[in-house]
This record gives C-alpha cells, structure tokens and sequence, in this order.
C-alpha cells in the first residue's frame, strides 16, 4: 500500500530532474524576489511577477534549536534562515549536526521530507540539511 503525499503549501517547491527546488517570484518592474511566490511585489505593487526556482543550495545564515514543542514537532527541533540566490532568506526547518546547530555560513542543500500526517496522508514539506552530509550518504 503507498501512502499518498500532500504539499505542506501548493507552490513552495517543485521535483525537477535536478533534484528539489523552491519556487520564488520575480518582479519584472523592480526585480524584487519573493518567497514565497507572490501574487504582487511586495515591494512597488506590481501585479503578476514572474515564478523562478530558487534551486536546491544556501548557505546557513543563523539557526537556533527550539526547546519548545508543538501539535507537530517535540521539543528539540531546529530552525533557521538560509540565504538563497537573489538574497532570499527562508525560515526554515533545518537538519542539525548531531545534535548541534550548524554554524553559520554553512553550504546547505534542500530536501523535501514527510514531516507530519494528516489521515492517511503524508504531508511534505522542505528542510535544509548541510551539504556535506548529502555528500556522505
């Protein structure tokens, strides 16, 4: 029996042949980049800006470990922004090192991951784990 898969969000990510990416939207007015996509630019107002991938590889500007739970992670989870191309921050999930937040700068690559269940589905969503472990396994 396959468990089917629900997006956490229509529109945040797509599979490419490439592996994962995120999707962004571009402003062709004032080439302002947003994620997530946007329906208007969220800096002049113009209307239907353009999607882009963001691609699958950031580097890890801060991250912290929440000591907190909630109706879907147990405490000890990690957090933090990656910077993406077009100077895109995503708050994100992210994949600690053995316990310990990566440092900042560190390469990060997206995955998309089942991170909770909804019935019987598998809701996916994104989370970033550093690079180098992507290589090892």
């Amino acid at each position: 029996m396959t468990t089917a898969t629900t997006p956490v969000r229509e529109g945040l990510f797509r599979a490419t042949d490439e592996g994962p990416t995120l999707l962004a939207s571009r402003c062709a007015s004032c080439g302002r980049t947003a994620f997530p996509a946007k329906p208007t630019c969220l800096a002049c107002g113009a209307a239907d800006p353009a999607v882009v991938e963001l691609g699958a590889e950031g580097s890890l500007l801060c991250g912290t470990t929440v000591h907190m739970g909630n109706s879907r992670f147990q405490p000890g989870y990690t957090v933090g922004y990656v910077t993406m191309p077009h100077d895109v921050r995503v708050f994100t999930q992210i994949q600690a090192l053995g316990g310990e937040v990566p440092p900042a700068g560190t390469t990060m690559r997206l995955e998309l991951v089942p991170m909770w269940k909804e019935g019987d589905d598998d809701v996916v969503a994104h989370r970033f784990v550093p690079a180098e472990e992507v290589r090892d396994a």
